[in-house]
């Protein structure tokens, strides 16, 4: 007999987190039926497929909203402001005899919703509360830590970043005003305690990762306060003490202590709500709006002992993905057998671990905190970004250099790091007296605006939609002919040019981890193979027809695919400026970028660099047979993109 579908409704669909999970849930089960309810659904309102039916529902018209949501297994509660709407929602969810996932991110909500928990559990039914950002994937990372004891004493914190690049939806600005208090909930000796909130103590700024100094950080408190606070929870004898902050860039401490002296009432709050929104919109649009986020959670006073989480991601995308995560799980049957109220850091290791499972498939991991592991492996930008399930929606997808949508806005800040802290600016500085060295650096500026000139040949050989384009390239490549030859001017070609070498190639590992996803994503699709061959396929596709070199592809050959690289105009460049010895340089970059991309796939590849930046590349696959029939099978797959 054929299993019924399943119906879920999201409610508070048309939000910012509704609208991503909504998308999310679509891409991965496309058999799923999807209402998104909300109070006004606006017609201009797209959504990703056709299983989504739009609903008109107000919650607080009680009657209709229980009729309504008992025509449905699972509810989604995307609502907000939380601290407005409590548990309302729940207890609907529960007259109408269906289980339910809410972000809840407000502690006074959490406490409503808490005291459903053994109505939930006489009528057998689930509900899972704070499956978001923090709390959620914070849970998630506080759990795991607890239960291994990183601290003897049980002191653990939570620290969040939140870049200024996505804007911020509607309701968060209630969120936040309601936030600013002059008491916070914390756990200190194992008891939730409200204590005057601590905006100038030892913990009142935090380093998060990339930043040049530490941020000023705002005191919240925390919704797992509401679960650790019980006797039966979990983790009630490993963690004693928790606290929680965050800092939202140009949102100032000073802002928010202005806000806890003034007692704004319902309609002054209603103003500012509005204030806050729009100019978030506002701010994101500015060229340093940061689209990092970032969450820390850590034992004692050592954050590098603890978990991160990091990515060019926004924490909407970040709540949705828990949320949609938990309802991965709820649809596999993961909570059948458990009734009640619970949050991530409730649930047992083996739901906690199939979660995160779950939750790498959609493109979201937690590492060690070990910056400078990760620094090594050229990671300065994060690692998580969403999964749907389609290579074309992965970051920069086809995208290079020239044509990506927006870079990075700590980009050229960090190359300036790489460069002052290169072996070849310290051997310049060293082996140059300060009058030396201010004349070194006007003159390779003087350099680079002339080799610049005399590129534009470059430039004028090409279509007017690509000159612009050409501009920026002969400028990169003027840059780099200048510096290295007048370092070679002073430091000689034999000490020169394997320093240059280093400072280019680490560089540029740093800019194609930025650049390209991180390979481990590539193991959510069904074939990984196929999905981080198709993404490399189509960056040197895109990229050669920019005319920067020629790129061709032979797939005659049963399971193996022969590219090469010729004719490329880098190396032309840098041949024409005296700099042969740097010809290959970008070659290098690809390569160790290729196989670092490759590195969670079973495809290898034998990289021959030729003269003047040519090069074959050869991509096999590790699980390809020596029997014809088998090795005919395998190339269907990977000849398709």
């Amino acid at each position: 007999m054929t299993e019924r579908t399943k119906k879920v409704i999201v409610l508070g669909g048309t939000g910012e987190t509704g609208r991503r999970i909504i998308l999310h849930l679509c891409t991965t089960h496309p058999k799923l039926e999807i209402a998104s309810a909300s109070r006004a659904p606006s017609q201009d309102t797209e959504y990703p497929s056709l299983q989504v039916t739009p609903i008109r529902l107000d919650i607080h018209n009680k009657q209709d909203t229980i009729e309504t949501l008992a025509h449905f297994d699972l509810a989604i509660i995307a609502l907000g402001p939380m601290d407005k709407v409590g548990a309302l929602a729940h207890q609907c969810c529960l007259e109408a005899g269906i289980d339910c996932i809410d972000i809840n991110d407000s502690l006074s909500a959490a406490d409503e919703i808490y005291k459903l928990h053994d109505l939930a559990r006489q009528q057998q039914n689930t509900i899972l509360t704070g499956m978001g950002f923090t709390p959620g994937l914070s849970g998630l990372m506080l759990a795991k830590l607890a239960e291994n004891n990183a601290s003897s004493s049980g002191r653990y914190a939570i620290r969040a970043y939140m870049g200024a690049a996505y804007g911020g939806g509607e309701t968060s600005p209630y969120a936040m005003l309601s936030g600013f208090k002059n008491t916070v909930t914390q756990i200190l000796g194992g008891q939730r305690i409200e204590i005057p909130t601590p905006w100038k103590d030892d913990n009142a700024h935090f380093q998060f990762p990339e930043h040049p100094k530490p941020q000023a950080l705002i005191p919240y408190s925390a919704v797992e306060c509401a679960g650790l606070s019980h006797p039966n929870h979990p983790l009630k004898k490993n963690v004693q003490y928790l606290d929680t902050r965050y800092h939202i860039q140009y949102l100032g401490q000073g802002f928010a202590r202005l806000m806890t002296a003034i007692s704004l009432g319902q309609k002054g709050q209603q103003f500012m709500a509005r204030k806050f929104y729009q100019s978030g919109q506002n701010i994101k649009a500015k060229g340093k709006a940061d689209p990092d986020t970032i969450l820390w959670v850590y034992p004692d006073n050592s954050p590098e002992q603890g978990l991160l989480i990091h990515g060019v991601i926004s924490s909407y995308d970040l709540t949705a993905l828990m949320a949609c995560a938990a309802t991965d799980a709820w649809l596999t049957g993961q909570f059948n057998a458990l009734h009640g109220v619970f949050a991530t850091d409730q649930l047992d290791g083996d739901i906690r671990k199939w979660l995160e499972n779950t939750l790498a498939s959609r493109g979201v991991t937690y590492r060690p905190a070990d910056l400078a592991a990760l620094h090594r492996d050229g990671i300065h930008f994060g690692w998580v970004e969403p999964v749907c399930g389609q290579v074309h929606r992965l970051s920069n997808y086809g995208a290079n250099w020239y044509t990506r949508e927006k870079q990075h806005p700590r980009m050229i800040p960090l190359q300036k790091q790489f460069l002052l802290e290169s072996g070849i600016w310290k051997a310049l500085r060293t082996q140059q007296s300060p009058l030396a060295f201010a004349r070194f650096v006007i003159r390779t500026l003087m350099r680079w605006r002339r080799h610049n000139k005399q590129f534009a040949t470059y430039q004028n050989r090409h279509s007017a939609s690509l000159r612009q384009i050409w501009k920026r390239v002969t400028q990169d490549i003027s840059m780099f002919t200048s510096g290295y030859s007048c370092a070679r001017d002073v430091l000689g070609q034999d000490a020169a040019a394997p320093l240059y070498r280093q400072m280019f190639l680490e560089t540029g590992k740093m800019e194609m981890r930025n650049l390209w996803p991180e390979p481990q994503l590539f193991s959510a699709f069904a074939d990984p193979n196929q999905a981080a061959l198709d993404y490399w396929l189509t960056f040197m596709r895109h990229y050669a027809a920019l005319e920067v070199m020629h790129f061709n592809v032979d797939d005659q050959e049963p399971g193996q695919l022969t590219c090469r690289i010729t004719d490329c105009a880098y190396a032309k460049m840098f041949v024409e400026q005296g700099c042969p010895e740097l010809a290959n340089l970008v070659r290098e970059m690809e390569h160790e970028a290729l196989m670092h991309l490759f590195s969670h796939t079973q495809l290898n590849v034998d990289w021959q660099s030729g003269d003047n930046g040519t090069a074959i590349i050869v991509i096999t696959s590790a699980t390809q047979t020596n029997t014809k029939e088998e090795r005919n099978i395998e190339a269907i797959g990977i000849c398709s993109c």
